[in-house]
């Protein structure tokens, strides 16, 4: 590894260059993460938030870039010390080494002195008011109370080493920050436990301690974003996986010999279900854009509301940091669709909570959040493609995940997961556990009615059912050119059943629809198929099924150009009669 860079973050170093864009291309391809090398020489902020996110990967060749520049601009600092003092005078040397010596000596016999005294606690050294540096909007005097918190913790985690830490969660921060304790809370209150203490360790780290059977037990929880859940996971420093995206298929070979088949149904647990919430200040006039107007937005193209039919105002760019799952769900289903990236004006940020803070705070700014943090924010309606509405979004259209930004929310645990880990998983699926989820301001999977009012381009059989019957929130989907359902849509049918125990009066209609690539005819077939493969495994489970409909590629909610959004409106409504 060279060792030229000289500590100076400028564009004209051409060694630090070269390895900045190495690891931006090494990052991009092995993770999907995108970094500016702009911001990183221009910002110190954003560069130390990069190089601690991506130092938690544990990925060798990105962390031998970052000890080159993090060893090299501490060695630049120390060369420059040292040639600093060899200036000094030869005199000057030798009055600094006779002071040295007579302080070594009075140390030695001050300690000599005191060493069968008690010990006393350090005196407190008072520091003149004088200006002091900000780094990264923190002080140093604030750095040094840091410091001294973290202290004071470890001296608290020696007080709690004798907890047992039963298991670990790694990964969202969109679950992490405010779903996985109220979960946790809730499963340990479940269990009978009374006593239990959060400790924060570092910001989105934190541990629940508590007693249990007059045994102090421990779980750990740290939420820097999806991808270090899996990176996690493969280390086995984590028994969960907290991701707001779904595994990639090289993370599910990566870790395929170390803890199993992450795609299978055992392995990923769909805890709940999130909308991608696009937001502007509430004074803002601008109320829906499309898909490829918001990649134009956040790519830069568009810089200006007037441009879009808002007010003469600049856009003030707001996203998520390169490791979370939000950012990843932003990056494929806008941005990547449209072959853009992300702005290098655009201000990332760890916390969602600070985010949607600061975007109620400007009336230019634009961001993408959980819809949980919507909080005093406006959400606009997002339009897929030219072919379909604008849709807001809602508890009921991320449930059926019509709204074009809805994602779903996953807990991924190894097939060799211990009972208490396989338990509070199975918990989180639970219709108490997905109370949790409601109460997080999340959606959760219980089933709901919800009246739908007919839609102008809606076939007349489908206009009909909205005058009469009810919609559930919920669709059934299929695993890729299957008419098999996708994990969702199996443990859905077990809500389904425990629903209909509720409603046996009523009788189930089932609406199948397709996406619009090949003949009509054949489209109608196919959706008639998968809605009659519903109707199978609700039959099986002793629920009656009234009617089976098939509106073909009839209403799509998604783009039907893109293998995504094809997947989308291959579709099964259920409705309530």
């Amino acid at each position: 590894m060279s060792a030229k860079f000289s500590g100076e973050w400028t564009q004209d170093n051409q060694s630090l260059i070269s390895k900045l864009n190495q690891l931006t291309l090494l990052v991009e391809k092995e993770f999907d993460i995108d970094i500016s090398i702009d911001k990183m020489l221009a910002e110190l902020s954003y560069r130390e938030l990069v190089i601690s996110e991506l130092s938690q990967l544990a990925h060798i060749e990105v962390n031998d870039i970052i000890t080159w520049l993090t060893l090299s601009e501490n060695k630049a600092v120390a060369l420059e010390q040292i040639k600093q003092s060899s200036t000094l005078k030869p005199s000057y040397l030798v009055l600094m080494l006779s002071f040295l010596l007579v302080l070594a000596g009075s140390f030695y016999w001050f300690t000599k002195l005191n060493i069968t005294e008690p010990q006393q606690a350090p005196a407190v050294i008072k520091v003149a008011n004088k200006p002091v540096e900000k780094i990264n909007n923190t002080t140093v005097s604030e750095r040094l109370s840091t410091e001294a918190q973290k202290t004071n913790t470890k001296a608290k985690n020696a007080i709690t080493n004798e907890s047992e830490t039963v298991f670990r969660l790694h990964g969202s921060n969109t679950i992490g920050e405010k779903l996985a304790p109220m979960l946790l809370e809730g499963f340990l209150k479940q269990r009978g436990v009374t006593e239990m203490d959060w400790q924060q360790n570092a910001p989105l780290e934190r541990t629940l301690h508590y007693q249990e059977n007059g045994k102090a037990f421990a779980i750990e929880l740290k939420a820097h974003g999806s991808s270090t859940g899996f990176a996690s996971l493969n280390q086995g420093i984590a028994d969960i996986g907290m991701s707001s995206r779904r595994i990639k298929s090289k993370e599910t070979t990566a870790l395929l010999s170390k803890v199993g088949d992450l795609n299978k149904l055992g392995n990923e647990h769909i805890i709940g279900l999130d909308g991608l919430a696009v937001i502007v200040n509430q004074n803002n006039a601008v109320k829906q854009l499309s898909n490829e107007t918001l990649a134009k937005i956040f790519s830069g193209e568009i810089n200006n509301w007037s441009q879009i039919g808002g007010a003469e105002l600049p856009i003030k760019l707001f996203a998520r940091d390169p490791l979370s799952g939000t950012w990843d769900t932003f990056k494929n289903l806008v941005l990547k669709k449209y072959n853009k990236k992300l702005s290098a004006q655009a201000m990332r940020f760890e916390s969602s909570s600070e985010l949607s803070s600061l975007v109620s705070q400007n009336e230019g700014a634009i961001g993408f959040i959980g819809l949980n943090y919507v909080l005093h924010n406006k959400a606009i309606a997002i339009s897929e493609s030219k072919e379909t509405g604008a849709i807001f979004p809602t508890r009921f259209t991320i449930s059926t995940e019509d709204y074009a930004l809805a994602r779903r929310l996953y807990f991924y645990t190894p097939t060799s997961a211990t009972t208490i880990v396989k338990d509070f998983a199975q918990y989180s699926l639970s219709t108490s556990g997905q109370e949790i989820v409601a109460t997080a301001g999340l959606i959760s999977q219980n089933i709901k009615l919800e009246q739908v009012y007919p839609l102008a381009k809606a076939p007349k059989k489908y206009k009909d059912y909205a005058e009469t019957a009810k919609r559930l929130s919920l669709n059934f989907r299929f695993d890729y050119a299957t008419k098999d359902l996708d994990n969702k849509g199996k443990r859905d049918l077990q809500r389904l059943v425990e629903f209909m125990e509720e409603h046996q009066s009523r009788r189930v209609v089932l609406m199948g629809f397709s996406d619009s690539i090949g003949a009509k005819t054949k489209n109608n077939q196919l959706s008639l198929k998968r809605a009659k493969s519903v109707e199978l495994a609700l039959t099986s489970r002793g629920i009656p099924v009234l009617a089976v409909e098939a509106m073909g590629e009839a209403l799509p909610i998604a783009n039907n150009n893109t293998e995504a959004g094809r997947k989308r409106n291959r579709r099964v409504e259920l409705w309530l009669l």
